[in-house]
């Protein structure tokens, strides 16, 4: 029996139907993986740009000083995103001068870097979709400065006024030369200082003074602060135009620095040890050790900057002679051994240091508080713990990064008393301020530079290189 064969009238439109719904299939496939790879590419390219504009945030945010423009900040940010992302466009540069969101209080010396780059799809074309842009923006910061300047303004700071620069001179009274502003070095110095102050950037940088002596007539030889931190421009060079040299009382006084007066005519310094039974301690006034005390104290004090570099530059114009009123006894700071200022100490009842062959004759004059050589280094406690002592021990606090603040200290010696002493060791002040720059802290701090400056006018090119040196170093 023959089974009559019927055609299915749809057997065919159904087999375009497939075609259709693969084809579909196929594209949406396509499409997966191209959202899938294209993705991925997104996210790359855009980590690529991010990592660009981090380091082009930090290349700009290092032009931040004194003087800069939003062009010197774009400029940087540019060059380095042609160096590493060649397509880049939009680069937009924010401090706080363009957008009042970037200010902090206090000021930190932020920039802000956003930019743009163009990303080529590959698969994601099939869909239609050939590019797409994408955008990231960093903040950089270059680090503040907190800066404590230490100003020797001693005696010896009025002793080129006239006569020689060496020693005190009827022309050098300080009760004068301060009344006119003539007091030399002092005047030379603070000029050079205010030509310091132009490289720094305020509000966003911080300045204190810190002086080794009182600022008012009548004073006293203890180190005061000046100027606590501040990030005013105005009140910095004010107090940098108002140092004076240390002006004592006249002497009328039973014990403590006076000026001599013979014959109504100034003649310098006069200790009343010889008149007195008192110790020599409230006669000298190169106190380094309290002074450098005092500079620490500024970093700590609130609002706390731990972020911030941390410098103090310290002007003297000798050796250590003094220490803190409040330290001041017969065992330690002012040795006994040190009260005696006159004559030949061969045979005399001081002992010359183990730290010297037997052979070497000590010095013939006894410098004050310190005994007669800089090599020596006593502990605290010790009889023979002296004024030199002191401010090491106290540079060794301020610059150690573990135990202490981590401060960097550049150290500035002034005249010929620095290599030429006529008490104790000659060079025992440039021993001092080359260890306090140089060794202070160990071999973790992070140490500054000792400079000599026979007169003022060396200090100029002086303060240039350190102000070079500490920028060099923000910009590592």
């Amino acid at each position: 029996m023959i089974t009559p064969h019927f055609k299915n009238p749809f057997q065919k439109s159904e087999r375009g139907q497939a075609i259709i719904l693969i084809a579909f299939a196929i594209v949406g496939l396509v499409a997966m993986v191209g959202l899938m790879t294209d993705t991925g590419l997104l996210l790359i390219e855009y980590g690529r740009l991010k990592r660009g504009i981090d380091a082009a945030s930090i290349s700009a945010a290092l032009q931040f000083r004194e003087g800069f423009s939003n062009a010197d900040l774009e400029n940087a940010a540019k060059e380095f995103l042609r160096l590493n992302q060649a397509d880049v466009f939009d680069i937009q540069i924010d401090t706080c001068g363009t957008d009042p969101a970037m200010c902090t209080t206090p000021q930190r010396k932020l920039v802000r870097v956003t930019a743009s780059r163009q990303v080529h799809f590959g698969f994601m074309q099939v869909l239609g979709i050939k590019t797409t842009n994408i955008t990231a923006q960093s903040v950089g910061e270059a680090a503040s400065i907190d800066l404590v300047l230490v100003m020797d303004t001693s005696a010896s700071m009025a002793f080129e006024t006239s006569g020689d620069p060496n020693q005190s001179d009827p022309g050098d009274d300080p009760s004068v030369c301060n009344a006119s502003s003539t007091c030399e070095p002092l005047e030379s110095i603070k000029t050079v200082a205010l030509d310091f102050i132009d490289t720094i950037f305020f509000p966003y940088d911080r300045v204190a003074i810190v002086t080794m002596t009182s600022q008012v007539a009548d004073g006293t030889r203890n180190p005061v602060v000046t100027l606590p931190l501040s990030d005013n421009e105005t009140n910095v060079r004010n107090a940098i135009t108002a140092l004076r040299v240390f002006q004592p009382p006249v002497c009328d006084t039973a014990f403590g620095p006076c000026l001599n007066y013979p014959g109504g005519i100034y003649a310098g310094l006069e200790c009343p040890i010889f008149r007195t039974t008192q110790n020599p301690s409230t006669c000298t006034s190169s106190n380094i050790g309290g002074a450098l005390l005092l500079a620490g104290s500024e970093f700590a004090r609130p609002p706390i900057r731990e972020d911030s570099f941390w410098v103090v530059i310290m002007l003297a114009g000798g050796p250590s002679n003094a220490t803190d009123a409040a330290l001041l006894h017969a065992d330690g700071y002012c040795p006994p051994n040190t009260w005696n200022d006159t004559g030949d100490r061969d045979g005399d009842t001081i002992v010359a240091s183990p730290a010297l062959p037997p052979d070497v004759d000590p010095p013939d004059r006894n410098p004050f508080c310190r005994d007669a050589y800089a090599a020596t280094r006593h502990g605290n406690g010790d009889a023979d713990y002296d004024a030199d002592d002191y401010a090491r021990d106290q540079a060794d606090f301020l610059a150690n990064p573990d135990t202490g603040q981590g401060v960097t200290i550049f150290t500035i010696g002034l005249g010929n008393l620095i290599q030429n002493s006529t008490k104790g060791d000659p060079d025992a002040g440039e021993q001092l301020l080359s260890y306090i720059s140089g060794n202070a802290g160990g071999v973790n701090a992070n140490h500054g530079e000792y400079f000599f400056a026979p007169d003022a006018s060396g200090l100029s090119a002086i303060f240039q290189a350190i102000a070079d040196n500490i920028f060099t170093r923000l910009t590592k």
